[in-house]
């Protein structure tokens, strides 16, 4: 039985984005952590849905726990805002040593990449699509996004697409 989550706490990763990225704003910091728990976790449910694999690694769930609250510009972890905010953050590089951790590393580094691409607002916008957000801002501002309806999601955006 694999692990639930790649990264045992999301500070790992946002501490890996600012040392890859050194400044980030706080929406592109938040979208990032957004886009890429979406897109690991819907991927991860169409390869475990179709029994594909293309390691011998157990691949955990979620790329980290993610307590997204629908905010006004999108999904927000408040912890990681608030330390942000702050400035707790320091720049630290995350170990991917072996070879499923490499296939880890891509990953994040392809969906960054296309991430910094993109405006803050872009990403603020293309966030306000997604359904998992719009249900949970209808209920109020800060209200809970489930995981699983935002990977599930996810799955489906790319079931339509392949």
């Amino acid at each position: 039985m694999s692990k639930k989550y790649y990264f045992e706490n999301v500070d790992e990763l946002v501490q890996h984005l600012i040392f890859k990225y050194k400044e980030l704003s706080p929406l592109k910091l938040q979208k990032s952590l957004y886009f890429l728990f979406a897109f690991y976790a819907g991927n991860y449910q169409i390869s475990e849905e179709q029994g594909v694999a293309e390691s011998d690694y157990d691949y955990p769930k979620y790329l980290f726990k993610a307590d997204f609250e629908a905010w006004t510009y999108g999904p927000v972890i408040r912890h990681v805002y608030d330390k942000n905010k702050k400035d707790e953050y320091m720049a630290k590089e995350f170990n991917f040593e072996g070879n499923e951790n490499s296939e880890i590393s891509k990953f994040i580094d392809d969906v960054s990449e296309m991430i910094m691409a993109k405006s803050d607002f872009a990403l603020v916008d293309r966030s306000h699509d997604d359904k998992a957000w719009k249900d949970a801002i209808a209920i109020g501002n800060s209200s809970p996004m489930s995981e699983e309806v935002i990977a599930n999601e996810y799955k489906e955006l790319f079931k339509n697409m392949g």
